[in-house]
């Protein structure tokens, strides 16, 4: 069986970094203290969610919350 529980802390901690400024999947990855292959995996699922898109900037792909990803943080904030 899968610990949800610890996906869920990842992922609240890959938006942490993304709700701050886009970011590539190695500057995720040392914010976060995981490693590139598994804040990728985090960040697919997430984007099949629509929770974050990638975008190519200046010849690199840059992560960031989508409009419902940012939606989605500012309920759990308020």
């Amino acid at each position: 069986m899968r610990n949800v529980r610890r996906g869920l802390l990842t992922r609240s901690r890959i938006i942490d970094v993304l709700s701050r400024k886009a970011s590539t999947i190695q500057q995720i990855a040392e914010e976060v203290g995981l490693s590139e292959s598994a804040v990728r995996r985090h960040l697919k699922n997430m984007l099949a969610e629509g929770v974050v898109e990638k975008l190519r900037f200046k010849g690199r792909i840059l992560w960031r919350l989508s409009g419902s990803g940012q939606l989605d943080l500012e309920e759990a904030l308020s």
